[in-house]
């Protein structure tokens, strides 16, 4: 049997800014883009099982066009006879699972929706059986997911099970979702493949014969984004696991050192002999003395207008105080970003800084726009990225 796993496909996403912007739009379409890139290889590479490990839409509610595109891309599995088996992410997930969407598609013929739950005694697993291998689902279970994977491992039977969670191997309990090693561990001799997700790079667990999988996400959640993306097929005749790079938008990254003066001359000249590819994400870390003051909304502005769908610059200063005077010049999005990125409050934050002015951009554009939907989301993913980091 050959099973395909993806996770953390966010249909639907649209970046926060102008719902109708030519950037909004175009990176909508993408997440589209790339399920469909790995649904054509299920079509194309003899896949028997088509597993998503969380996060299938970028929310609970979806709207119409979003579900219909969905549809039809699960529907040509279905004619091609594949069997899609499903669980909820923490984008994605219903407090009361009889309001998911994945049920809707689960009722209507196009997946197998699997998740635990509790009767107030104890958890129960509901298991889809195929080809020999029994499979389950723990859905994003949050803090109690060591709790969920101790109280499965005690209950399976053989070795032929697959287990979803929308979880990662942590080292850590920064955040909710993160298995602990130990936990993990204790599944090693009791399944064939554990199919994780939430965190957006491609990880396995453990080193040597690893047997817990995050592909990662196919597309840039957050543009800043590293590690391989991509999806996995498991053959498990062979006990062999292929990884496979995604299909997605293409992101041009540039990097410029300035120790000299003058820095926007420098740095103009340094922009302007850039070779930017006609629809690409420009991401442009910039090195300059910390009494420096840019213009970022304009050098932004400027390598959109040599082909960029969207830029974004991060500027990284060397431990120099910047000037009262030079305060004054600065923006507010500026002047953010040189306190969490350089005072000696935040300093142990280090690059995490530039993160945060990210977040607060982000925030502040929801409360803008009166998407207050967006805020616990946009959180989320900071404090994944930033898992992902200390992990």
């Amino acid at each position: 049997m050959r099973i395909l796993h993806c996770s953390d496909i966010h249909l639907g996403r649209r970046p926060i800014g102008s719902p109708g912007s030519t950037y909004s739009m175009a990176r909508y379409e993408d997440y589209f883009k790339s399920f469909e890139n790995i649904v054509d290889y299920a079509l194309s590479g003899a896949i028997d099982i088509f597993l998503v490990s969380g996060d299938l839409f970028d929310r609970k509610d979806i709207n119409p066009d979003t579900l219909a595109r969905t549809q039809q891309m699960l529907g040509r599995l279905r004619e091609a006879s594949i069997e899609v088996i499903v669980i909820e992410g923490n984008h994605d997930k219903c407090f009361n699972t009889g309001e998911s969407w994945l049920l809707f598609l689960e009722k209507t013929g196009y997946l197998k929706f699997l998740a635990p739950f509790h009767d107030g005694r104890g958890y129960t697993f509901p298991c889809f059986e195929t080809g020999g291998i029994s499979f389950f689902g723990l859905g994003y279970p949050g803090f109690l997911v060591d709790e969920l994977l101790s109280e499965l491992a005690e209950r399976l039977e053989g070795r032929n099970n697959v287990v979803l969670v929308h979880s990662a191997p942590g080292k850590n309990d920064f955040i909710p979702g993160l298995a602990t090693l130990e936990k993990i561990e204790a599944l090693g001799e009791k399944v064939l493949y554990v199919a994780g997700g939430h965190l957006h790079a491609r990880a396995s667990f453990p080193e040597g014969e690893p047997f817990f999988h995050v592909p990662g996400s196919p597309e840039y959640w957050d543009v800043w984004e590293s590690g391989e993306k991509g999806f996995n097929v498991f053959d498990t005749l062979k006990g062999k696991v292929e990884f496979h790079a995604s299909s997605r938008r293409e992101r041009q990254e540039f990097a410029c050192d300035i120790d000299e003066e003058p820095t926007v001359d420098r740095l103009n000249g340094f922009v302007e002999g850039l070779d930017i590819h006609a629809g690409s994400l420009v991401l442009l870390t910039v090195t300059v003395p910390g009494d420096s003051v840019l213009y970022t909304e304009k050098i932004e502005r400027r390598l959109e207008e040599k082909g960029a769908l969207k830029s974004f610059l991060r500027v990284k200063r060397r431990d120099l105080p910047v000037s009262l005077e030079g305060f004054r010049s600065m923006g507010a999005r500026e002047i953010e970003r040189e306190v969490l990125t350089n005072s000696r409050e935040w300093r142990e934050l280090g690059a995490k800084g530039d993160s945060l002015v990210r977040l607060i951009d982000s925030l502040k554009q929801s409360q803008q726009e009166g998407r207050y939907d967006q805020f616990k989301e946009t959180l989320d993913i900071f404090l994944e990225g930033l898992a992902g980091e200390l992990s």
